[in-house]
């Protein structure tokens, strides 16, 4: 980490005495010109860090091994303890110095693994979180980025961020700073422990066999890419051998291996032991030539590489993606190098920025200016739309795109948010102009023409969120991203991708792959309306989290268009963005477009199979606990979705004249994958549930209630408002927060329309608790105070609200601590110093009259709902609106008119 203003010179002796009577001279040491400083604690690394970066000069740590002389480095040998393993919620925090072997034996002590290790001799998990290689495990759990929970780092002020939870995912909660560190190469601030994912060990089998040639190798491992369910731990490659690892419930294990002979047909099957020491393997070796290469030309690298007299081995860390590594050879690089980019590949010893655009990298010199504490000029803008702006807009993108219509531009001024009329007023939140672009480059061309006016610009997709995050706070313009932007560009079945524009809607993507047999790996249940770049900016999470991660984690690359109209491409669409340093892919995901406006994304999509759905009926929803533990305890049983519904869910759909199931309290678990794979998951599910009280319903409700997963709301058709108070816990929580929630609708007194939610991680569930309410009263803010409690009530187990948008910015200093806030203000301010995109959400929730609405103001406003609430007669707005509209009525009317006789125009 190196200061902004720093000038080539050493740190002084008076600095390092400062430091030594703090943490204690006998921490510091000389080698050659550094200085070495070993700390003991977060504390010693906060004093030396605040002390180096005052002075202007350099910090760093011996795991960066590029230290030089005058520098100040840090042994992190002593910051070795693992802090603890949390079998509950399955996470493990370590500090840096701890070596990664004894950080798995102590995890597999207590019957748990880690998902994936770094490969090398005698790595420390410093060595691992500052980059983002493959490692062993990576083909079934994907790299660093994925397997981090929270990141502890000390930022240039000697600030202790923590970037996101212990006991929980990080969802809809800000910026994606956990990402953002991972993968930084010591540029941005010092990690001094993280807060690993660990999985229920299982077991582990490996095959190996034997290929003709590298050509056979790339075809059996793109046939197995097609696989809707099988999906190895691990798969490496040393010349022509090949060895396949597996892990998770035996039964599955041996299934795999059986599917994997079927697939590997043709070649021998050897008893090489291939897998033990993995790690220090050939296959794996962090210090020879690597490549990644497109896994479909990874044969024709291999090729060139051994008439160039090179010996390769290499591994296999994604299902589009081939590592190869060159060995036993000292000669010269340059034209195997060319050849890998002639093929679609990269070096992993050129500089990253070699492969990116300049664009792309200016953006990231920022970033990196953010961290450090870059403070932009301010700019003297006119910040007016003008008749002379709306016409270098029209010249932008074409006059039929642009438009001022009064009544248009009313329409837009708000999202699905039910508040009253009055709410809107605290926000200048009509814009000026509505613009429609048809590509990436028209937007690129309005945020030129916004960034020079200092002209606010808000995305807005199809405006299903409640939170108010595509409505403007300072007028300006809008962009309507689903008027043109909403088109699938490119479905890739053979390195399984699809390209999309940010404006389409997830039915329109879901259908189009799911015609050519491929399904994405997750989408929010307001799928046929909700559109990609909205759901992503969210970091939503929704259906198919549970197996296949949210939306952030299945993005190959995408088309960002940030402040000034520069255009950042943050991936590659068919491979994997292994040794890029900064992880962009999910940079802005969580900052609900206030970083940049998503153009295009492309993600990962994955063989269907079969959805088989199965579902389960309890007396009491709490009493399916049991059942849902038990599955989050299986290494191998991972639904595509898991879900539930009260008796109250359904009872309100029948008293709303809608077809209902005859059913009580439901746990709906979704299989996705072949049949084979589905059977072994159904049975586990259907034993569980028979021990823990629960009977199995017919398949033909389970695929009613998966049919129906985007209308939860359904009854509120009778003409009332149906509002959700979202809320994440710790899973292990699940049950006793099911009560909590049929106690808040008591304590507040409201009238309850269901408990309904989805699991979205081993570690993570969301609950959903609804209620009705009348939007038309002048007390139609009060039931909003059951958000408000059910988000304290998921405080105390370590939960959260979510989504912060315009009216929940402030709940940002409730849910991060200070240093933490502080960064992600700093990240905006230096990455959108003209403040146009997107202003007044997120980071900041000031009205138009200067009033912050920040933490105490809202806190205390909070508090005042709550009271004043529990003051009020309980709700009757549902039996009220079954009396005032006659719906039911309608729906037999609009039967009978099918089948009515028409006059023939005599009568």
């Amino acid at each position: 980490m190196r200061a902004l203003n720093y000038n080539g010179n050493p740190v002084s002796c008076d600095v390092i005495d400062r430091i030594a009577s703090v943490i204690g001279a006998e921490k510091i040491s000389k080698e050659h010109e550094s200085t070495i400083i070993t700390p003991k604690s977060q504390a010693d690394v906060i004093a030396a860090v605040k002390a180096v970066m005052a002075a202007d000069g350099v910090i760093t740590t011996k795991a960066a091994k590029c230290h030089r002389d005058g520098e100040v480095c840090l042994d992190f040998s002593d910051m070795k303890d693992i802090e603890f393993i949390d079998t509950v919620n399955m996470t493990a925090k370590v500090q840096v110095g701890c070596k990664f072997s004894d950080l798995v034996k102590a995890v597999e002590e207590k019957g748990f693994t880690l998902a994936v290790r770094p490969a090398g001799k005698d790595v420390t998990v410093e060595d691992w979180v500052y980059r983002e290689l493959p490692c062993v495990g990576s083909y079934k759990y994907g790299t660093v980025k994925d397997n981090v929970f929270n990141v502890f780092a000390v930022d240039y002020t000697g600030g202790a961020v923590e970037t996101g939870y212990d006991n929980i995912g990080y969802y809809m909660s800000g910026y994606n700073l956990t990402q953002t560190y991972l993968a930084s190469y010591f540029t941005i601030g010092i990690i001094t422990a993280v807060t690993v994912k660990i999985i229920p060990k299982g077991v582990t089998k490996a095959v190996s066999y034997e290929f003709a040639g590298p050509v056979d190798i790339q075809e059996a491992l793109m046939k197995m890419a097609q696989e809707p369910s099988v999906k190895p731990l691990h798969i490496s490659y040393n010349e022509n051998k090949v060895v396949v690892a597996y892990q998770g419930d035996e039964a599955f294990v041996d299934l795999d291996v059986s599917a994997t002979d079927a697939i590997f047909e043709g070649a021998t099957k050897i008893e090489d032991d291939l897998w033990n020491g993995i790690e220090e393997a050939k296959c794996m070796d962090p210090k020879a030539p690597t490549f990644y290469l497109p896994l479909k030309n990874m044969a024709a690298f291999i090729a060139s590489a051994k008439d160039a007299g090179f010996n390769v081995a290499g591994n296999i860390p994604d299902c589009s993606t081939a590592v190869v590594k060159l060995r036993d050879q000292d000669v010269d690089l340059e034209d195997i190098i060319a050849k890998a980019e002639e093929l679609g590949g990269r070096y992993g010893g050129k500089c990253p920025k070699d492969y990116r655009t300049n664009g792309t990298n200016r953006f990231i010199q920022k970033v990196v200016g953010a961290f450090l504490g870059e403070k932009p000029k301010e700019p003297r803008l006119t910040r007016r739309v003008t008749p002379e702006i709306i016409e270098e807009l029209q010249a932008a993108v074409g006059a039929k795109n642009v438009n001022t219509n009064g009544m248009d531009r009313t329409i837009y001024c708000h999202d699905l948010a039910p508040l009253p009329k009055e709410a809107g007023l605290a926000f200048n939140c009509i814009p000026d102009v509505i613009v429609r672009p048809e590509n990436v480059c028209h937007i690129a061309a309005v945020m030129k023409i916004a960034y020079k006016h200092g002209i606010a610009v808000t995305p807005r997709g199809n405006a299903t969120w409640g939170l108010g995050g595509c409505m403007p706070t300072n007028a300006g313009i809008i962009i309507d991203m689903t008027s043109k932007m909403n088109k699938v560009l490119e479905i890739n079945t053979e390195e399984r991708y699809v390209k999309v524009q940010a404006g389409c809607t997830w039915k329109r993507l879901l259908e189009a792959c799911m015609k050519k047999g491929y399904i994405i790996g997750s989408y929010p249940s307001s799928f046929p309306a909700g559109t990609i770049g909205a759901w992503i900016s969210t970091n939503g999470m929704g259906i198919g989290s549970y197996k296949y991660g949210s939306a952030k984690d299945n993005v190959l690359n995408s088309c960002v268009v940030v402040d000034d109209g520069t255009v950042v491409r943050t991936g590659f669409d068919n491979m994997g963005s292994y040794g890029m340093n900064f992880n962009l892919n999910q940079f802005f995901s969580g900052a609900e477009g206030t970083l940049g406006i998503l153009g295009t994304v492309t993600f990962r999509i994955y063989p269907m199979g079969e959805v088989r759905c199965t579902g389960y009926e309890y007396d009491g929803l709490s009493m399916a606990d049991p059942q849902l533990q038990e599955i989050i305890q299986n290494p191998s049983v991972v639904p595509l979705h898991i879900a539930w519904s009260d008796y109250m869910h359904f009872e309100n759909q029948r008293r709303a004249g809608l077809h209902a199931p005859d059913v009580t309290n439901v746990f709906l678990v979704t299989f996705q994958g072949d049949a084979a794979h589905n059977d072994l998951g159904e049975q586990f599910a259907d034993a569980s549930a028979e021990k823990n009280g629960g009977r199995k319903i017919a398949s033909e409700v389970a695929e009613h209630e998966w049919e129906e997963r985007c209308y939860e709301f359904r009854a509120r058709k009778v003409g009332v408002g149906e509002i959700p108070a979202e809320v994440i816990v710790p899973a292990h929580n699940w049950g006793e927060y099911v009560d909590i929630c049929y106690d808040g609708f008591k304590a507040m007194r409201m009238e309850p329309g269901g408990v309904i939610g989805v699991m979205v991680d081993r570690s993570t569930t969301l609950f959903m608790p609804y209620y009705f309410k009348d939007d038309e009263l002048m007390t139609g803010m009060l039931p909003f105070g059951f958000n408000f409690y059910m988000g304290d009530r998921a405080a105390e187990f370590g939960g959260r609200s979510t989504g912060l948008g315009v009216f929940f910015a402030w709940q940002l200093d409730v849910i991060h601590n200070a240093p933490t806030v502080r960064t992600m203000r700093e990240l905006k301010t230096v990455l959108d110093h003209h403040d146009v995109v997107n202003p007044g959400h997120v980071v900041c929730g000031m009205t138009r009259f200067g009033i912050n609405m920040g933490k105490p103001i809202m806190s205390l406003g909070s508090t005042v709902l709550q009271t004043v609430k529990k003051m009020f007669p309980k709700d009757t707005t549902f039996s009220d609106n079954l009396g005032r509209f006659r719906y039911n009525d309608m729906e037999h009317l609009k039967v009978l008119d099918r089948h009515h006789k028409l006059g023939d125009g005599t009568q």
